[in-house]
């Protein structure tokens, strides 16, 4: 195979997250026992949520092609209606648990969203879609764990 088809393919198998969805809105999705939720700014910044029924929710924010959250060295926060969530996927306790489930309610009912990266950054994230594309957390749709099983 020619090195100028290799290149793009690599390109695109190196990259840790790729931002699916519309632009300027939320979407979700399934895949591989995965709920996925994400909220799209462009290509290089967004938010993912991933839910599963084996594993404690995860998320990660992309800030400038910067990944932050669950599985990268730097975290964030979220702020939603001007209420800060510190690590929301960090859930591993009682209150951590209680601070997610009120983050999501807010999340749903959202009028302003912000990411705010631990090294200083902010980004406003898109409101458009999220009340339909998060469940209500007593539906049997939602299907975030807290805590690993």
């Amino acid at each position: 195979m020619k090195a100028s088809l290799l290149l793009p393919i690599v390109a695109l198998l190196s990259n840790n997250a790729l931002a699916y969805g519309e632009a300027g809105q939320w979407s979700s999705g399934w895949g591989q026992g995965t709920t996925e939720y994400t909220a799209v700014v462009d290509a290089h910044n967004s938010l993912y949520i991933a839910c599963s029924d084996i594993a404690k929710v995860s998320m990660t924010a992309t800030v400038k092609g910067q990944e932050y959250g669950s599985y990268a060295a730097k975290g964030f926060s979220l702020i939603v209606n001007g209420s800060e969530y510190e690590a929301p996927y960090e859930t591993n306790s009682r209150v951590g648990e209680n601070n997610f489930y009120d983050m999501w309610a807010k999340l749903r009912k959202a009028k302003s969203i912000t990411i705010v990266t631990a090294d200083g950054q902010k980004l406003a994230l898109p409101v458009k879609g999220v009340s339909v594309t998060l469940p209500a957390t007593n539906t049997s749709a939602f299907s975030c764990l807290m805590w690993d099983n």
